[in-house]
C-alpha cells in the first residue's frame, strides 16, 4: 500500500522570474508583452496591462496588437490552454508557461497539434517570492500560439539560462 499523501496547499500568486521573462522576450523578438492575462499588480510582466483575477481573462477577448503573456493558476490549466487555442484562431499571440504535463487531457486537448512550438525548459524556475535556492518541483514548458494554424507541434529542449 502507498504512503498517505499530505495535503499540500498551494498559492498561485508566484511571480515568474525576470530572468525567464526576459529569455522568453529575447527568444520570441519583442521588447515588451502586451498584456499579462492572469497576473496582479505584484505579480504582473506589464505594470501598464494586465487582467487580475477578477477581470477574468477567460471571458474576455484577448489583444490582437503583440504577444501577450500567460503564466495561469496551476490548479485548472484546461480552461486557459483551451482559451490560448481558441483565441490563436483569431490571431492572438500568447506564450503560455505551465507543468510540462504530457499526459494530462488538456495537453492531448489543447497543446499537441494545436501550439505550434512547444519548449520544454532545461532548467526549472524558481518562481518568486520563494528562496532562490528553491525550484519548482516540476519541469515546465512554454507554448507558443502564434496565431498560426499549422496541425504541427514543434518539440524542442530549450535551455534557456544559456542562451
Amino acid at each position: 500500500m502507498p504512503p498517505k499523501q499530505k495535503c499540500k496547499r498551494t498559492k498561485s500568486e508566484y511571480t515568474t522570474p525576470r530572468k525567464f521573462v526576459e529569455a522568453v522576450k529575447t527568444a520570441i523578438g519583442i521588447n515588451q508583452f502586451c498584456i499579462d492575462l492572469a497576473a496582479s499588480k505584484a505579480n504582473t510582466v506589464n505594470p501598464n496591462r494586465f487582467f487580475t483575477k477578477q477581470d477574468d481573462a477567460l471571458v474576455q477577448s484577448w489583444p490582437l496588437d503583440g504577444w501577450c503573456w500567460l503564466n495561469p493558476p496551476y490548479a485548472h490549466i484546461g480552461p486557459w490552454a483551451k482559451k490560448c487555442y481558441e483565441e490563436a484562431q483569431k490571431g492572438c499571440k500568447t506564450a503560455l508557461l505551465v507543468p510540462a504535463v504530457v499526459g494530462s487531457n488538456w495537453f492531448r486537448d489543447w497543446i499537441h497539434l494545436k501550439a505550434p512550438v512547444v519548449c520544454f525548459l532545461n532548467g526549472r524556475l524558481a518562481f518568486i517570492p520563494e528562496k532562490p535556492s528553491w525550484g519548482y518541483p516540476k519541469d515546465c514548458m512554454l507554448a507558443l500560439f502564434d496565431g498560426s494554424t499549422t496541425g504541427e507541434t514543434a518539440y524542442v529542449v530549450w535551455d534557456w539560462r544559456h542562451e
